[in-house]
């Protein structure tokens, strides 16, 4: 399968911490990749720089064979390439409707000046975000709370929501940081079966999770981060049988 993202030797440190060191990924298009390690391994801060929130250190970043946008998380979501986070970040006095009509505005066509004197194409964009975001909700499930405060909804449902908003500013590569942290077995499922929807419309996404077995049912291909590095990569199959991985989460080898 052909590249979507392709991330080369990335290395960043923050003073004397190498959080990263050389590590290479690749997302073909339409693949559901897997981002696994220990608590402090790099994972998120691999996240943060793919997705322009920090800037690397050193190496490369190609997103569909040009150079993505360094230190630009604006410019990154434009080209389609769109994340969530481990702490959920809605906006929680604004209803459901209008946190996923907020990811719409990422496309949005009218400028400052459309917006001000509400010109009627301006007015037929709005029109059709309201609309398509009702359509988002359907979706994910979450239509019936539409107009609800979204500070106010069960922490599934958030994350549900928090889903739909990334999914509304069309990504080409959702990247999900540990989307079924604090979950119960029932959501953990349920969360699973929809990231399988979204695959099935094409979009490729790379997920950071803690759960092995959870994530191996998921993946085309899993690398495992251990102290900024690399450790290994292959199929979910392989990952669970190689001893480094075993010996990164449980301390030891396996016998």
């Amino acid at each position: 399968m052909t590249a979507l993202l392709d991330a080369q030797q990335i290395s960043k440190h923050f003073g004397g911490v190498q959080a990263l060191q050389q590590v290479s990924l690749q997302v073909p298009a339409g693949a559901i990749i897997g981002l696994i390690g220990p608590n402090g391994a790099g994972k998120t801060t691999l996240f943060n720089v793919l997705t322009g929130m920090v800037r690397q250190d050193g190496g490369s970043i190609l997103w569909r064979g040009a150079p993505l946008p360094v230190g630009e998380p604006h410019r990154v979501a434009q080209a389609g390439l769109v994340r969530t986070f481990q702490n959920i970040r809605l906006f929680p006095q604004m209803t459901v409707l209008e946190n996923v009509m907020v990811g719409f505005h990422v496309r949005t066509r009218a400028g400052v000046l459309g917006a001000w004197f509400q010109s009627a194409a301006v007015r037929r964009e709005e029109q059709e975000i309201h609309d398509r975001s009702h359509e988002w909700l359907a979706w994910v499930g979450l239509e019936a709370m539409a107009h609800r405060e979204a500070g106010t909804l069960p922490y599934g449902a958030q994350r549900r929501l928090e889903m739909a908003r990334a999914l509304a500013t069309q990504p080409a590569l959702l990247a999900l940081d540990e989307p079924v942290a604090g979950m119960n077995t029932v959501e953990r499922q349920s969360m699973a079966q929809l990231i399988a929807r979204i695959r099935e419309r094409g979009i490729a996404l790379l997920i950071i999770e803690h759960d092995v077995r959870w994530i191996a049912q998921l993946c085309d291909r899993i690398t495992v981060l251990d102290y900024g590095r690399c450790l290994a990569e292959g199929t979910p199959a392989e990952i669970q049988a190689d001893a480094r991985v075993i010996e990164a989460y449980l301390g030891h080898k396996s016998s």
